[in-house]
């Protein structure tokens, strides 16, 4: 099994160690979940680039090839969820969040309502309410994005080091499947995203 170091490193043969300060912003206090992403990069170099320029980037990233890399400590947040959440209560169970509150979100403009959801729903504590850049570990596959619905299939070998990597955070963080989030389920992305990985 991994171990994770003092530098919130995962220590294996498996991983390779690439670190990036530069996407790292403040202490990561509590892992609650896991985000699964696709870079929209055709390859992990190109990733590489963009992390240097520092910014948005992930914990780990996972090759085309099945290679995984470390990019950032997981002692340390990344800015990897996006701005504004999805509703969770809105997704899995509309009568659990119908109140006086929802219903004078719902009648708001899109802009407005998006807004004021994501603000009700960083109100709650995981898991009441989708994770957020403060409680998870994010991590991306390599592939590009082919249109507004589509992104490229995530390869087997980046599907086997997404299961081995993930039931791994699940031993040292204490969780477990219903905590693996794909990015669009969370906030509002390109659906596509993500939607080949399996972890399971």
């Amino acid at each position: 099994m991994s171990t994770i170091n003092k530098d919130g490193m995962l220590i294996d043969n498996k991983v390779i160690l690439r670190r990036f300060p530069t996407i790292e912003h403040g202490p990561l206090v509590g892992v609650h979940a896991v985000v699964v992403h696709q870079t929209d990069a055709p390859t992990a170099q190109h990733t590489f680039n963009g992390y240097n320029a520092g910014g948005n980037g992930a914990h780990f990233l996972i090759d085309k090839n099945g290679q995984i890399y470390q990019t950032a400590s997981m002692h340390k947040r990344c800015y990897h969820v996006g701005r504004l959440i999805k509703s969770k209560c809105l997704t899995i169970n509309k009568k659990s969040c119908n109140d006086a509150n929802m219903a004078k979100i719902l009648a708001m403009s899109w802009t407005s309502q998006i807004k004021a959801l994501d603000a009700n729903e960083r109100a709650k504590s995981y898991p009441h309410r989708y994770p957020v850049n403060s409680d998870s570990i994010g991590i991306e596959l390599v592939g590009k994005h082919i249109d507004n619905k589509r992104y490229e299939i995530v390869t087997p070998s980046q599907n086997a080091s997404l299961q081995w990597l993930v039931s791994e955070l699940y031993n040292h963080f204490g969780l477990t499947s219903s905590d693996v989030y794909k990015h669009p389920a969370v906030s509002y992305k390109n659906p596509g995203e993500a939607s080949t990985a399996t972890w399971k």
